[in-house]
């Protein structure tokens, strides 16, 4: 009988997250990282088993903390976007649908005060103050 089972448990955990490949947690459920296409510390690509859908993260100066993810379906801008300043706490966030901005936007200063909220229709500002142009999202080329 063991005494300490959060003890155990704890220790569990820690040898599944050492025994992972580098990148590997990276990557979210049903997608897998890209290797050829990725560059550690600096960007990842993850694929869906079917390859039609990917991930890009990109990350700080620093190599660990994540500086933007864009999600892709078909080799186009779909879904959530988000990027970060270097302290961790987001700068803009959005949506993408059909490859172009779609619905709110919203931007904070590094304090997080809300310093923008637009919204898009189409990838066109249609109210509110624009979000800073900085997704990556729309340049990219799904390799």
């Amino acid at each position: 009988m063991c005494r300490h089972p959060i003890s155990l448990l704890a220790i569990a955990c820690l040898g599944v997250v050492a025994c992972q490949r580098p990148g590997s947690r990276v990557c979210p459920e049903g997608m897998s990282l890209d290797e050829k296409q990725s560059k550690p510390g600096h960007f990842t690509w993850c694929r869906s088993k079917d390859g039609r859908r990917a991930q890009y993260i990109e990350f700080q100066p620093d190599g660990k903390d994540r500086r933007q993810i864009c999600e892709f379906r078909d080799g186009r801008p779909e879904g959530p976007f988000t990027a970060w300043f270097s302290g961790g706490k987001v700068w803009i966030a959005g949506q993408f649908a059909a490859g172009l901005p779609e619905g709110r936007w919203n931007q904070w200063d590094k304090a997080g005060l809300r310093v923008a909220e637009g919204e898009y229709r189409s990838g066109r500002f249609v109210a509110g103050a624009p979000v800073a142009s900085t997704p990556i999202c729309d340049k990219l080329h799904v390799p």
